[in-house]
């Protein structure tokens, strides 16, 4: 009974890794994209502010929490974080609309 249980567990860190690794290169061309490099640094350092709040709040509180509080957070974390990508999405692809549109003329 080992053996199934092994091909699933290799088989989901092999899919954990992929998203990783999709991950990563999509947030450095969205950072390179949206945030200048003049503030990068101080910008990435001071939104990493509320993220270590939320880490070390949810890992003091484990114990009142329990497992399904954590997860719970988590959950409750990824769905702002999609509202708020689903809001970027919708600023960006209006302010596409609004620009003027260059026309060129080929002779």
């Amino acid at each position: 009974t080992g053996m199934p249980l092994l091909g699933a567990l290799v088989a989901s860190l092999f899919a954990f890794e992929a998203c990783v690794g999709m991950y990563f290169p999509s947030i450095g061309t969205l950072r390179s994209k949206y945030v200048p490099d003049s503030h990068r640094s101080v910008i990435m350092n001071l939104w990493g502010i509320p993220l270590n709040v939320l880490v070390v709040s949810v890992f003091l509180g484990i114990h009142k929490l329990g497992i399904s509080g954590a997860l719970s957070i988590s959950t409750a974390s990824l769905g702002l974080a999609s509202l708020c990508m689903f809001r970027l999405r919708s600023i960006i692809s209006k302010e596409n609309d609004t620009e003027p549109k260059i026309l060129s003329i080929k002779e």
